[in-house]
């Protein structure tokens, strides 16, 4: 709970409020509105590069230290943003924001609940996406509430306070006490094999959840255009769309629920499977409003399950010895090739029209479906799985 809390501090203050923001920022530091999304989308990308350190640096030094650090560089960063006296600092802060949260966003949790407790990490993961997923419900209407109240720079100093003395102090409560003793966290293990075995699975897990990003990236950055191209006017897609985070919180309830019934693997190829299920529906029935529906809540169910199962993955192919490397690694490919989605997929429907784009999306799905299913394929031929 106290970790879930910093979480929902952490994405409401670094990541939900900047977009919030822009508008006033932009005509405060004389600049346009896209010059400062233009700058977030390149710290973005910096945060995605950095991933792979700061999974080392957290194998290193244990994650619930990076991540009492980085809650507080978050909270200057902000502190940086609110003082800033033209857009080169604003830039700065940021940078700032974005790379520390490479260190307290769900891959970081990720570890820290592996480190913390690697028994039970599995289900802990389950529940603390279903806590953090209620960051954009609270911080977009809140940081909306403030702006009406107060000036943009003053809302930066009350975002940058709360990492410092709210996130910060939640981290530190998670860190006070361990359930699982040394020798408990040794029945996680992952499978002993050839080196050259175990890279192959990493590869293959890289490109599945870097596949499953880039259609998600595609899908969430063109939502509303997506459903307006396939039928839908304007206010009928801002509706449907609504239907995208209730999935999420429903398949994570499921999840906390049967993560411990259930192989990480086998709930990765169905979060593949219902995305491949929700592009297909879209390219075989574009007007209809059931199967808009469908799409929308297959596409919320599909990343609500995969939200989890990039932390289990790694977890239970490998164990938890480099955990924090591997999945730095793995975050690196996958947001490294989230960024330039919304992009290609603009590409593709203006010179190709709206079913040939959603057709390649379906196309990486079914990529990272097959990805997923050699794993388990290997997987079960190992005797000493």
């Amino acid at each position: 709970m106290a970790l879930g809390g910093a979480g929902i501090i952490s994405y409401g203050t670094l990541y939900y409020c900047v977009a919030a923001i822009a508008r006033e920022a932009c005509r405060d530091l004389a600049v346009t509105e896209d010059w400062i999304l233009a700058c977030f989308s390149l710290a973005l990308l910096a945060s995605a590069l950095i991933s792979l350190v700061a999974g080392r640096l957290m194998d290193r030094h244990g994650a619930g230290k990076t991540m009492r650090v980085a809650s507080f560089v978050g909270g200057a960063s902000l502190g940086i943003a609110a003082i800033s006296w033209n857009a080169v600092v604003f830039a700065i802060a940021l940078f700032g924001m974005q790379l520390a949260s490479a260190f307290l966003f769900y891959e970081a949790a990720f570890v820290f609940l592996v480190q913390r407790d690697a028994v039970h990490a599995r289900r802990q993961m389950a529940l603390l996406t279903l806590i953090v997923g209620f960051s954009s419900t609270l911080f977009w209407p809140l940081t909306s509430l403030l702006l009406t109240l107060i000036s943009w720079r003053q809302v930066c100093w009350i975002y940058g306070g709360c990492n410092v003395f709210l996130a910060l102090p939640l981290i530190q409560v998670a860190l006070g006490r361990s359930f699982v003793s040394l020798g408990d966290q040794s029945k996680v293990r992952g499978p002993q094999g050839q080196s050259s075995s175990k890279l192959l699975d990493l590869v293959l897990i890289t490109a599945g959840f870097s596949l499953t990003t880039f259609v998600f990236s595609a899908l969430l950055g063109r939502m509303i255009p997506i459903l307006s191209s396939i039928g839908l006017d304007m206010q009928g897609a801002a509706l449907v769309s609504t239907l995208f985070g209730p999935s999420q919180v429903a398949i994570r309830l499921f999840a906390a629920s049967f993560t411990e019934r259930t192989s990480p693997i086998q709930l990765t190829i169905l979060s593949c499977v219902m995305l491949s299920a929700a592009t297909f529906v879209t390219v075989l029935a574009p007007h209809s409003l059931v199967g808009i529906a469908i799409f929308v809540a297959f596409a919320g169910f599909s990343s609500g399950l995969n939200s989890i199962c990039r932390g289990s993955v790694p977890l239970s192919v490998f164990g938890p010895n480099g955990y924090g490397t591997r999945v730095g690694l793995i975050t690196t490919f996958r947001l490294s090739t989230a960024s330039f989605a919304p992009f290609f997929f603009s590409v593709i429907q203006n010179n190709y029209g709206i079913a040939f784009a959603l057709a390649s999306l379906t196309i990486c799905a079914i990529g990272s479906t097959l990805s997923f299913a050699l794993v388990s394929a290997r997987s079960n031929r190992k005797p000493s799985r």
